[in-house]
């Protein structure tokens, strides 16, 4: 079975919405959905926030159900010019960064994870086929939501990453000491040029909700915050919807290359 892991509720709803759930059940923080598509059965995983969140919900979901397969999932923000809301990330290695400051410091990784190439390969073949703007390359998780636009251009500078999660490289950890296959397959909600000034910390919990009480006092403090939080939302549907477009066309295609036996010489 396939599992498809995404952060937040904002990611994974326009996913759940398009399928027939069958099964939903949570455990600490995450919330699962058990889904069949086209009879086959695949899970939908809300992990939360950050790395601790996708490690738990991950091991759970390898030590409770026959997984085969791992996708990390979601929206990302573009550290390269070139790349643009709504375009597809398909991840061909994935690194971690685990400081918080980014201005002056070299970029130190922890760690870093290859995808598995066929995954990438079928990925990349499919979004040529559906004409989506896509682009296959390096990824990078870090600790802490990159907003402006600065530190976006700094981090690209330094490394060969297109793009920066929260999630990925976590995944990929757990999915490395399992011997499962994994990729990285996200969609841009903002570009290495957008600059929202917003106090993700102290406006959104780990699980996607939102602190209402905070947030009023952040716009009366700065209204601002208000048109980037509105922006910012119209940008990840944009983004969530191409991913969900496409997620559900390669699921299909992964399970038919699953179970296709190889020719043997």
């Amino acid at each position: 079975m396939i599992a498809v892991l995404c952060a937040l509720p904002q990611e994974i709803n326009p996913l759940i919405s398009r399928v027939n759930i069958t099964k939903k059940f949570s455990f600490e923080k995450s919330i699962f959905y058990h889904a069949d598509l086209n009879g086959k059965s695949v899970i939908f995983a809300q992990t939360g926030i950050g790395r601790n969140n996708a490690v738990k919900a991950t091991n759970y979901l390898l030590q409770t159900l026959k997984i085969t397969s791992l996708i990390a999932s979601g929206i990302a923000g573009g550290i390269r010019k070139g790349i643009h809301v709504g375009d597809l990330i398909i991840g061909e290695n994935v690194s971690y960064c685990k400081q918080s400051d980014f201005e002056g410091e070299s970029l130190h990784l922890e760690s870093s994870y290859s995808c598995t190439r066929e995954l990438v390969q079928l990925a990349v073949q499919l979004s040529t086929r559906l004409e989506l703007r896509a682009h296959s390359g390096d990824v990078l998780t870090v600790d802490k939501v990159i907003s402006h636009a600065g530190t976006k251009k700094e981090i690209g500078s330094r490394t060969s990453c297109m793009s920066v999660d929260m999630e990925s490289a976590a995944i990929a950890e757990v999915a490395h000491a399992k011997n499962m296959d994994f990729v990285v397959i996200r969609s841009v909600s903002d570009d290495v040029d957008d600059d929202f000034e917003i106090d993700y910390d102290n406006l959104i919990t780990d699980t996607g909700k939102v602190k209402i009480s905070h947030l009023a006092m952040n716009i009366l403090k700065n209204p601002q915050q208000l048109v980037n939080l509105k922006r910012l939302n119209k940008q990840t549907k944009t983004a969530t919807r191409t991913l969900s477009v496409f997620m559900l066309q390669f699921l299909p295609l992964l399970y038919e290359k699953m179970t296709t036996p190889t020719n043997s010489s």
